[in-house]
């Protein structure tokens, strides 16, 4: 973790998102899922990839999420699910959801699905873009279900990118659109019109962040 460690800043979140994981671990204390709000001490990171669909009953969630070390995506480990409190959901919104996300069948956004969403995570850090605009939906689904949000340090790549561009090239204006900061870091796109392939490509980018940090440092 000696790279991540040299950018915590990015972890932080604002005041309020640090409030609520306090809130939430204290809620959480004597539940089966206190372990999630413990600081984690491993190598491994989780790439996380979240497209949300309105219907007219609830939304659809599909969600990806790759295991990453500082060295390589795993990609035969993640988990990918596609979630909707409704039963089921609209037809047309659903056939438009798959085709962008491929995230396969639509399951209840009960608990246990919610539940095995949250332990696959972990309490590793979260990697991904745009986190905090692509989550929301996820958290309060979580909120409501199980009674906390994803607790887990997040790092932000659009940010770290636009962190890094900035260093390399003040000059430049650094692109906040994800294709355009894959292309110009060099990173393969990686089908990412699927969730599973911006969480692999997101993954890819932060990887390749670190290494040309690592370099110029």
């Amino acid at each position: 973790m000696r790279l991540l460690d040299r950018h915590m800043t990015l972890f932080s979140g604002s005041l309020r998102t640090l409030l609520r994981r306090e809130s939430d671990r204290r809620r959480c204390a004597d539940s089966p899922y206190a372990w999630l709000f413990q600081p984690y001490m491993g190598e491994e990171l989780v790439s996380l990839a979240c497209t949300v669909t309105p219907t007219q009953s609830s939304p659809v969630i599909s969600l990806a999420a790759v295991v990453l070390s500082q060295q390589q995506v795993h990609t035969s480990r993640a988990f990918v699910i596609t979630l909707s409190s409704a039963k089921p959901p609209d037809s047309a919104s659903l056939r438009r959801h798959h085709l962008l996300c491929e995230a396969g069948a639509v399951l209840t956004s009960n608990s246990d699905n919610l539940g095995a969403l949250v332990e696959f995570i972990g309490n590793r850090p979260i990697v991904g873009w745009q986190l905090e605009q692509r989550l929301g939906a996820l958290n309060a689904l979580l909120s409501k279900r199980l009674n906390f949000a994803l607790p887990n340090a997040q790092v932000d790549v659009a940010k770290l990118h636009q962190r890094q561009l900035r260093r390399l090239h003040p000059e430049v204006e650094a692109p906040s659109n994800f294709a355009q900061a894959l292309a110009c870091w060099q990173v393969p796109a990686m089908a990412v019109q699927s969730v599973l392939g911006e969480a692999t490509a997101s993954a890819l980018l932060y990887i390749r962040l670190q290494r040309i940090m690592a370099q110029t440092a």
